[in-house]
Parts: structure tokens; sequence; C-alpha cells
């Protein structure tokens, strides 16, 4: 008589294998899924920035890209209120700088970031806009400045320079 199957070491000497290889593979998808919010949070934010950058150019006309807490409204606005990891908004910027008028076009909008994320930054409280020629400026009229992007203690900086053309570093939070 011919049995197959395992016996109750076997299966125990597997359990035990497969736990300690489960242990060891957690915490590397828990970086790996960190890692890539903080990369698309960062790609999401670099590409706001060259499209505003690129439409002002494009238009001849100031763009701006501003923080919001209502992106998923029928009719989002800019705010002072929230911070930026909530939501930003893309806009040809014609009447008030850093506020949507009536006649303003609205080209993106990008709701809150999942996950614990963090936005900092120096000159770009609120907002920053683009001059027709492809220069940015913040609230204060100054033209560089950053975003700090922290995620799980990783940290992406968005370097603003004086010509509006943006710049990555990493770093730790």
């Amino acid at each position: 008589m011919d049995r197959r199957g395992f016996t109750l070491v076997e299966l125990l000497v597997v359990l035990a294998v497969g736990s300690i290889l489960l242990a060891i593979a957690v915490p590397g998808y828990g970086y790996l899924l960190s890692a890539g919010r903080l990369t698309t949070l960062t790609n999401d934010l670099v590409a706001a920035l060259h499209l505003a950058r690129s439409e002002a150019i494009k238009r001849g006309t100031r763009v701006t890209l501003c923080k919001t807490g209502s992106a998923a409204a029928a009719s989002p606005s800019c705010d002072s209120t929230p911070d930026w990891q909530q939501g930003w908004l893309v806009f040809v910027d014609g009447g008030t700088r850093g506020v949507i008028d009536t006649g303003d076009e609205l080209l993106w909008v990008r709701g809150p970031a999942s996950g614990q994320a963090s936005i900092t930054t120096s000159n770009y409280a609120n907002f920053i806009s683009y001059l027709p020629n492809g220069k940015s400026q913040g609230m204060n009229n100054l033209a560089n400045g950053y975003f700090h992007i922290c995620v799980a203690g990783n940290r992406r900086d968005i370097i603003v320079n004086t010509t509006g053309r943006p710049r990555l570093a990493s770093r730790t939070c």
C-alpha cells in the first residue's frame, strides 16, 4: 500500500519557514507602499508645477497653483486654511492673484493625498503663480522656494529656482 502525504512534523517545518519568510517580507512591503506614495505625491506636484509654467508661457498670462480643501466640490476654490496635502488646483489666473475669480479657467484638480503625508513650503504658503515669461512668484513676490514632502520618514524636496523650474532632492524627515 502506497501512502502519499505529509507528516505533522513536515507540515510544522513548512509553516515555520513560511512564517519566518513572511515576517521578513512584510516590513519591506510596507516600505514599498510608503515609497510609492511619496513618489506619486511628488510626481503629481511636479506635474502640476510644470503644467502651470507651460500654460502660463503658452497662453501669455498668469497661471496659479493653489492649495484647496474643497477639491471634490462642484466649484473648488483656493483656501489658505488646509495644508497642501489636502489638495491643489491649477487655474488660469486672470483676476486677483491666487484667487479663482469669475472667468478663470480651472485646468487641474488634485484631491487629498492618501495615507500619512505632509507637505511644507517656504515662499508658497497658499499659492505659486507663473508669469507669462515662465518665472514663478509666491505670495510675497519671491520667485524661489521649496516644497518638502514627507511620507513615513522619507522626504523629497521640490526646489523651485528663480526662473520657476523645479528640481528634486531626497532627504529624511
